[in-house]
Formats: structure tokens, C-alpha cells, sequence
């Protein structure tokens, strides 16, 4: 039985999480191979670690070219390392390096690339630019609000962290301290309205305590809701078959533009949702070492529901625009 009260972050979450060790285990094995014989009983030192890495960046690169998506791996494990030794600049640098490969093998807007963001927001608040976090924060809310990542698992922990953020932020404002967090989120505001009835904001910079410590709060419960959101829907498509959408009947009747793009709606959202099935039954199976038969009718499964959406993607944006 399914525990669904972990399900997000033990479950599925643990695909990400087994993704980070791999990527540091393999910074270990590179730097012992690269090691004298000598010294193989101790344990790889981080300089070890960082040649074998830079070594293995310069050979892909060299043969496979500066935009790889072999790439992504030892830029992202390079990154962890700097991170992990205060090294935050480099950190960063390759952090933007394996987000602009990622970006040109997947396209914009993927999770890979919100998970960089998001390790890229946290080092720049431990930097203390609080504006520049803040700012890359609200993008990675956009792209993980984005319709095909709604039901994805790896959103789960992004919008439990940033629930985290916010009360951290709180905790710090009622021990008397004022986050630069309470300026930029413009906390202080409140909805009035005009003499004409029109609602308008009131100023940012100052106001009610109440109104601070009420705003953070609800922010950071409806961020625990919209990621108690995504783990529901995971677990109804696990637990229930996934719905393959009939493409819709084309008629030779004469449509609006606005008919047809409703129509053309309903089918995307139906293909994104089957993609979605799709693809949470195959990490599931995945995590709960089901037969390779199984796997391998799963695999086809997710990879044709996602060949779909990105087909639909694709008309839909050509049609209609983004």
C-alpha cells in the first residue's frame, strides 16, 4: 500500500533526489580513476573531483561539441561542487552554462532548467541579493504553473521550499528584523477601493504588522496547497487507468477562429493530461522495480503521450500563438 501522505517527496521526489547523488557519487568515481594508484584507499578530494569533472566537460565538448546534452550532467555535478565549497560565482557560471545546454536540447521552460533556477535562487539569497532571488523566484513560479508541469512531481519540492521561504521570511520579520522580501512580495498592501468603486493597491513600503504577518502566512499555506495539489492528482492517476483522448472529428463545417481554438483547447489540455498519466504510472513503476515487461509497455506509453503533446504543442502555438 502507498503511503500518499509521503507521496510527493518520497516517491516520486526520490527520482530527483537519487538524480543529485548520482551526479556527486560520479564526481567520486571520476576524481579515484583519475588518482594515483597509490592514493585510491582515501577518499577523492574536492580539487581531485573538480579536475576530473573539468577533464570530462573539455572531452564531451571536444568531441561532441560545446552544446551536448552530455553535458548537462558533469556542469550541473561541477556547480554542486563549487556550491558545496563556497565557490558561489563559479557555482553560478556553471549553472548558466548547463541551463543554456538544457535549453537548447529541450527546449525553454522544462523542469531541468527549473531546478537549476531553483539552486540558483538559493545561492543568490545565501549571497544576500535579496532582489535578484526574489525576481527569479516569480519566473520559476511561472514556469512551473505552466499547464504541462501541474501535475509534475518535481514541483513539489520548488513549492515546499519557497512555502518554506515565505515563513522564514515571517519568522525573521516578528523577531523585529524587516526582510528586504517584505518591500519586493509588497506585503504591507492591502486591496481598497477608489471613490468610484475601482480597487487599487495601497503602498508597499509601509502599513499594518497584521497585514504582513496575514499575507506571508496565507502565501505559504496556499503554496503548501498547490503542492498537496499536484501530489492528489499524481496519486489519482497512478491509482486510476489513464485516459486517452480521441482526436477530435474533423468537420467541414464553417468554424470561428474562436470555436476552433476552444476546440483545439480541450484536446491539448486532454493530451497534456494523458501525457501526465502517463508518465507518473512509469516513475511509479520505475521507483517500485516492476518487471521489465511492465516498464517497457509503460515506456511506450509515456513516450507516445509525449510525443502527442508535443506535437499538439507545437499546432496549437503555430495556430494561436503562445
Amino acid at each position: 500500500m502507498i503511503d500518499f501522505a509521503k507521496f510527493g517527496l518520497e516517491l516520486f521526489v526520490s527520482l530527483e533526489v537519487r538524480r543529485t547523488l548520482g551526479a556527486i557519487t560520479r564526481i567520486i568515481a571520476l576524481a579515484v580513476v583519475a588518482a594515483p594508484s597509490a592514493t585510491l584507499a582515501q577518499p577523492a578530494s574536492p580539487s581531485a573531483a573538480e579536475d576530473a569533472l573539468q577533464e570530462r566537460i573539455a572531452e564531451i565538448a571536444k568531441i561532441q561539441g560545446g552544446n551536448s546534452a552530455d553535458l548537462i550532467e558533469p556542469l550541473t555535478a561541477l556547480s554542486l561542487l563549487y556550491e558545496e565549497r563556497g565557490d558561489n560565482a563559479l557555482a553560478l557560471a556553471m549553472i548558466e552554462e548547463a541551463t543554456q545546454v538544457v535549453e537548447i536540447n529541450y527546449g525553454l521552460h522544462t523542469l531541468d532548467e527549473a531546478r537549476l533556477m531553483s539552486r540558483a535562487i538559493r545561492i543568490e539569497r545565501a549571497r544576500g541579493n535579496a532582489e535578484v532571488a526574489w525576481n527569479e523566484e516569480q519566473k520559476l513560479l511561472r514556469l512551473i504553473r505552466r499547464r504541462r508541469h501541474q501535475a509534475d512531481a518535481r514541483t513539489v519540492p520548488i513549492l515546499q521550499e519557497i512555502a518554506d521561504q515565505r515563513r522564514a521570511i515571517l519568522a525573521r520579520y516578528q523577531a523585529g528584523e524587516f526582510p528586504a522580501e517584505i518591500f519586493l512580495g509588497c506585503y504591507y498592501s492591502e486591496w481598497e477601493a477608489d471613490a468610484s468603486g475601482n480597487p487599487y493597491r495601497t503602498r508597499c513600503g509601509s502599513g499594518s504588522r497584521s497585514t504582513v504577518i496575514r499575507a506571508l502566512r496565507m502565501e505559504a499555506a496556499r503554496f503548501d496547497s498547490e503542492a498537496a495539489a499536484v501530489t492528489r492528482r499524481l496519486r489519482l492517476w497512478i491509482e486510476l487507468p489513464c485516459a486517452k483522448p480521441d482526436a477530435p472529428a474533423i468537420t467541414h463545417e464553417r468554424r470561428s477562429k474562436q470555436s476552433a481554438k476552444e476546440e483545439m483547447q480541450t484536446y491539448f489540455l486532454a493530451v497534456s493530461d494523458y501525457a501526465g498519466c502517463t508518465q507518473a504510472k512509469y516513475d511509479h513503476a520505475a521507483s517500485a522495480n516492476a518487471s521489465p515487461e511492465e516498464l517497457s509497455q509503460l515506456a511506450s506509453d509515456k513516450n507516445a503521450g509525449a510525443e502527442e503533446l508535443a506535437a499538439q504543442t507545437a499546432i496549437y502555438h503555430a495556430r494561436f500563438g503562445r
